[in-house]
């Protein structure tokens, strides 16, 4: 989780496309030969994203789990697809599935946790690399 490699069956599945999840890099949209679905990430590109993987840090001492629930300024947003309490980072930490609008990084949201909305903040991944802080 805190290098940000996405789990199959949480943070990727068949409902996920690798442009949303941030794996963009490993789909050659230009590739004169193509692949099965090209069109269709092409299409989904132009249109835009409408919701994408973000990493995430809680603001307390909160752990976010999977499936809670993503809110900003009251509305749903989006929802946790992985999270733990980093033992690198010592904070909580987590991946989720945002609207697009919302995924900058510095971006405040909240956690659902256990009826209670947690702060938390859209930060750059990966959390930890290469053996140092970020």
């Amino acid at each position: 989780l805190e290098m940000k490699y996405c789990l199959y069956g949480n943070d990727i599945d068949q409902t996920t496309n690798p442009l949303e999840a941030g794996l963009g890099f490993v789909t050659k949209l230009d590739k004169p030969e193509g692949f099965i679905g090209c069109e269709a990430l092409k299409a989904i590109k132009a249109k835009g994203l409408l919701r994408k993987l973000v990493g995430f840090e809680m603001m307390g001492n909160a752990i976010p789990r999977p499936h809670y629930e993503i809110f900003s300024n009251g509305k749903k947003v989006g929802f946790v697809t992985s999270g733990t309490l980093s033992p690198s980072l010592k904070k909580g930490i987590g991946l989720g599935y945002v609207k697009a609008e919302l995924s900058n990084v510095g971006q405040e949201l909240q956690v659902n946790i256990r009826g209670t909305n947690a702060p938390a903040i859209v930060v750059k991944t990966p959390f930890y690399k290469q053996g140092t802080r970020k």
